[in-house]
């Protein structure tokens, strides 16, 4: 059994999949009646399953009443429609409507979109580094990164993707700091390379490198990756993220990751002697806004100022990191 039952059906779609050969067959899509999330402090859910789609399993979306649950079901079944037309070269089509009739606006705001967007390109060209062929050739040489495999500095890139879908299918958290506070309170950020909190997250990942291989690291970003497709748009701007020791409103957790996997990505690309891909205009200036900010936590303000405008006056670093 899956993890949601569809229940009382209460609409429902049937849409022809056209193949390039012209080949016809057809998928049915079923909302089940909005009803309230059993999670604590979960509000509403709207169950729906795809027939013809990923086995017909049940998925669900959320929102704040049994309204914008079932718009938010109906814009992820758009999302995930399109994926799969795509992934197999096909048409769809359902009366000759524009977005088979399924154009919902799931109630963003712009600075939202821009970061959900940018953490999915980013993620995008993370993984297409990822399947890169030279990863298994180098998959136990160091990486560019001090006492850290290649291995283990892509199973770390990785996690930015695989390890975010995992939480936001989790049950939401109820309390969230500033993002800011996120990296003043990690004691990974100002610490060496030697010190506990980073031989830790280390050490973590070189374990994790030794159970996979890169093929299948690859086939699991990949995996991940089409569930975040869908997940990240239609995530409520209210939902907050439980980190464990505390937890970050969905924006703020998504631009946490996208520092990580920019940042990253250039790492493995250098640890592989490839080019860095060229990264989305706004995901460098998300991830620059975010490290100028902790820099100036670090250093001073002044410091940045200085290191960005005074050659003379600079001091030695501003690194964020």
């Amino acid at each position: 059994m899956g993890l949601y039952e569809l229940g009382e059906v209460v609409a429902e779609r049937r849409i022809a999949v056209v193949t390039p050969d012209d080949v016809t067959s057809e998928v049915v899509v079923r909302f089940g009646r909005p009803h309230p999330d059993p999670l604590p402090g979960g509000d509403w859910r709207c169950p729906f399953q795809i027939e013809g789609l990923a086995d017909g399993a049940v998925d669900a979306a959320y929102g704040v009443d049994s309204l914008q649950a079932m718009l938010l079901a109906v814009y992820s079944v758009r999302l995930l429609l399109t994926e799969h037309a795509e992934r197999i070269s096909a048409r769809l089509d359902w009366l000759d409507q524009p977005d088979l009739g399924l154009r919902v606006d799931p109630g963003l705001v712009p600075e939202n979109i821009t970061t959900r967007s940018a953490y999915l390109a980013t993620a995008d060209i993370a993984a297409a580094l990822l399947r890169t062929p030279v990863l298994a050739e180098r998959w136990t040489t160091p990486s560019a990164l001090p006492h850290c495999s290649t291995g283990g500095l892509a199973r770390h890139l990785a996690n930015q993707i695989t390890r975010t879908a995992e939480l936001l299918d989790a049950p939401p958290g109820r309390t969230a700091i500033d993002v800011l506070a996120h990296f003043t309170g990690s004691a990974w950020v100002t610490t060496g390379a030697e010190e506990e909190d980073n031989t830790d997250i280390r050490e973590r990942g070189e374990r994790a490198a030794a159970e996979t291989t890169a093929s299948r690291l690859a086939a699991e970003v990949d995996e991940f990756l089409g569930r975040l497709r869908r997940t990240v748009p239609t995530q409520p701007s209210y939902r907050i993220v439980d980190l464990g020791d505390w937890g970050l409103a969905v924006d703020d957790f998504l631009l946490t990751r996208l520092l990580e996997l920019v940042v990253h990505t250039d790492d493995l690309a250098v640890s592989l002697g490839l080019p860095t891909p060229e990264m989305p205009a706004a995901a460098t200036e998300l991830t620059s806004d975010l490290l100028t900010r902790i820099a100036a936590w670090r250093h001073g303000p002044l410091a940045v100022v200085r290191a960005l405008s005074r050659r003379e006056r600079a001091p030695e670093t501003i690194s964020g990191l």
